[in-house]
C-alpha cells in the first residue's frame, strides 16, 4: 500500500474540539483527499462515527469526495471490512456508517433535510459554494443537530467571490472573520504543501501563471478570493445614491419572459456622472403588465424610456399603452463594446438596495475567446446601454433629427414627431 500522508494543516480535524472546520484551497491543494482520509479513519476506528457527505446537486454527489473515500478505501485495502448499501458505506464490526445527502434532487425537487437520520457526529459539505444562500446552509446545518452527539462540520469550497454568502459570513477581505474564532477552525491549503503527490510539469505549468496571468494565478491556483470574476468588464463603481438634483432622468428597459428576466434600470445623468438604480428584474411579464408596474413605480407616461430595439413590437405595444417617448436603443456595428466604452466614460454610482445589479457588477465579464462580453449576467447591464445608447446620436427605431431640428445633449429631437414607426397617432 502507498504511504499516505496526513498533512499538518490537517491537523485540527483529530485533535480541535471546535465544531466547525472551514477548509478552502487551490488546485490540487489535497482539501478533498486530506478530508476524505479523515472521514475514513473515524469509519474504521473504534468510536462511534456517523458521517454524512452532502452535496447541493443529487447528480454531482456519485463524483463528489464520496468518490474519494472509495478509492481510498481500495488502496488501504479495507474493502473486506465494509458494506456498500447503494449510497451507503457500512464498518461491518462496529456498524460506524457514511451517508450520502443529496439536497436538490435529480428531478429538481428538494429533499428534507437529514430526515430519518440520527445521532450524526460529522457532516461534510462538498463544494459548498453550490449552496445558493446562506439560508441553505442553516437550515442543513440546523437538521443535524441531534442532543448528546459532539458534532463536527467539514465546509470544502474553492473560494469564489468576495459577494458569495461563505465570504460574508467567515470572512472580511478574504481573511477569516475573528468573530467566529471560538468555535470555528480555518484551513487553507495550496499545491505547495502537496507537491509530492504532483507531476513536476503540472507544477511547472502552473508556475509560468505567475507571470502569464497573475490574476488567474491567484484565483483559481492558490484560491484565494476574487471580488468578481476572471476579465471582469465594471471596476470601481461606488455603492452609494445621492444624484445631482439636475440630473437628467433616463430609464433603460430589456425585455424577457420566461428564463430571461424583464429590468428596468433608472439611469439619473449628470455631465460624466451616472446614478444606477433597479426598478424591476422579473420574469413572466407579459407586456400589459410591464406597463401596469412602470404605472406603479411612478415612471411618468412622458418619460424618456429606451428598451431594446430587438423587439419592435413590445416597443409598439407599450407606445399604444401610453408610452408614447419609448425609443428603441441605437445599434449599429460593435454597439455592445461602444456602449460598454461609454458606461466607462461616467462616473458610476449605484444605489446600494440595486441587488441583482451589483451582482451582475461582479460577474459581467469578457469572454475568454473574443472580445465580446460572456452572454449571461447582462440583462440590467444591457438596459443600463439602451438607456445611454442614443447619447449623440439617434436611434434606429423610433424618433429621428429631422435636418435643422433642435436636440438636446444627448442627441435627442427636443420637438419629437408624434407618428410611430407604424403610423399610429
Amino acid at each position: 500500500m502507498k504511504e499516505f500522508k496526513i498533512l499538518e494543516p490537517y491537523a485540527p480535524l483529530f485533535w480541535s474540539s471546535k465544531t466547525y472546520y472551514l477548509i478552502s484551497g487551490g488546485r490540487a491543494s489535497g482539501k478533498s483527499t486530506q478530508s476524505a482520509a479523515y472521514f475514513l479513519m473515524k469509519l474504521m476506528g473504534d468510536d462511534f462515527f456517523r458521517g454524512v457527505v452532502s452535496r447541493y446537486t443529487q447528480r454531482s454527489i456519485k463524483s463528489s469526495i464520496y468518490r474519494d473515500i472509495l478509492d481510498l478505501a481500495e488502496q488501504w485495502g479495507l474493502k473486506p471490512f465494509i458494506k456498500l448499501d447503494g449510497d451507503e458505506i457500512h464498518n461491518l464490526k462496529n456498524g460506524n456508517m457514511i451517508i450520502t445527502h443529496a439536497m436538490r434532487l435529480a428531478d429538481g425537487s428538494m429533499s428534507a433535510k437529514g430526515k430519518g437520520l440520527s445521532k450524526v457526529t460529522h457532516l461534510l459539505i462538498d463544494e459548498a459554494t453550490e449552496l445558493p444562500s446562506e439560508e441553505e446552509f442553516i437550515k442543513l446545518n440546523d437538521s443535524f443537530r441531534t442532543p448528546g452527539v459532539d458534532r463536527k462540520i467539514l465546509i470544502l469550497f474553492n473560494p469564489t467571490t468576495t459577494r458569495h454568502w461563505i465570504h460574508k459570513r467567515f470572512y472580511i477581505d478574504g481573511k477569516p472573520n475573528p468573530k467566529w474564532s471560538r468555535d470555528h477552525e480555518f484551513i487553507h491549503t495550496t499545491y505547495h504543501i502537496n507537491e509530492h503527490n504532483l507531476d513536476p510539469r503540472k507544477i511547472m505549468e502552473w508556475e509560468g501563471m505567475k507571470s502569464q496571468d497573475p490574476e488567474y494565478y491567484s484565483h483559481h491556483i492558490m484560491g484565494e478570493w476574487n471580488d468578481g470574476v476572471m476579465g471582469r468588464i465594471f471596476k470601481e463603481w461606488k455603492f452609494d445614491y445621492n444624484p445631482d438634483p439636475e440630473a437628467k432622468v433616463i430609464y433603460g428597459v430589456d425585455f424577457g419572459f420566461s428564463s430571461d428576466p424583464t429590468t428596468i434600470v433608472e439611469v439619473k445623468k449628470h455631465g460624466r456622472h451616472l446614478w444606477l438604480k433597479e426598478l424591476l428584474y422579473e420574469t413572466g411579464l407579459t407586456n400589459d403588465d410591464l406597463s401596469s408596474i412602470m404605472t406603479n413605480l411612478g415612471i411618468s407616461k412622458t418619460a424618456r424610456i429606451i428598451a431594446d430595439s430587438a423587439e419592435p413590437k413590445s416597443i409598439e405595444t407599450l407606445r399604444r399603452l401610453g408610452w408614447r417617448n419609448i425609443t428603441g436603443a441605437s445599434k449599429g456595428p460593435d454597439s455592445i463594446r461602444k456602449g460598454i466604452d461609454t458606461i466607462k466614460s461616467h462616473q458610476v454610482y449605484v444605489d446600494p438596495e440595486s441587488s441583482n445589479l451589483i451582482d451582475e457588477y461582479n460577474l459581467y465579464s469578457w469572454s475568454k475567446d473574443s472580445q465580446k462580453p460572456e452572454d449571461d449576467n447582462n440583462h440590467l447591464m444591457d438596459a443600463i446601454r439602451y438607456a445611454l445608447s442614443q447619447e449623440g446620436g439617434s436611434s434606429t427605431y423610433g424618433f429621428y433629427a429631422k435636418k435643422g431640428q433642435r436636440v438636446d445633449e444627448d442627441g435627442m429631437p427636443i420637438e419629437r414627431p408624434t407618428t410611430s414607426l407604424y403610423g399610429y397617432k
